[in-house]
């Protein structure tokens, strides 16, 4: 697996924070649809949010990782965000997050999203991939960042 080559640049969105993740799955859904990828904003930000609550998404050293299925998805989308002053996910380590891996699709990719989790995990476990992502000036530079870690795996 490669998060790079399923990572289009044009779906890195960057802030520099937001006050708690409802915010900020306002402002993804909207992002989705300026793009065109979803039409329902409010529906799959609903989503997010209802997932955030039964259990924070967040995986401890500076990232999340939501995911999240909807009929939206025609095929499975993955995303990154990057908050260069992080956000309160409610971690395990209970620090902010920086780094939120965006995982989404309809209900047939179930595979598709435990196989990326559990890639997803190894990479921030074993790599300093939050750094570099912090570190990176652009979302061509992100996209690097995580080409580049994806290689100590």
């Amino acid at each position: 697996m490669n998060l790079a080559e399923m990572l289009d640049k044009k779906n890195i969105f960057i802030a520099e924070t937001y006050q708690d993740t409802d915010s900020f799955y306002t402002d993804y859904a909207d992002f989705l649809t300026e793009r065109g990828i979803i039409e329902d904003k409010e529906s799959v930000k609903r989503l997010f949010v209802k997932r955030e609550s039964v259990h924070s998404t967040a995986i401890g050293k500076g990232a999340a990782a939501p995911h999240i299925f909807s009929p939206e998805f025609s095929q499975f989308l993955f995303s990154v965000a990057l908050f260069k002053e992080g956000v309160d996910f409610k971690a395990p380590d209970q620090e902010k997050v920086y780094l939120v891996f965006l995982l989404m699709s309809n209900e047939r990719d179930v595979g598709q999203h435990l196989k990326t989790l559990a890639h997803i995990a190894r990479l921030v476990n074993s790599t300093d991939i939050v750094q570099s992502v912090k570190d990176a000036p652009n979302p061509d530079g992100i996209h690097a960042a995580i080409q580049a870690s994806e290689t100590l795996i």
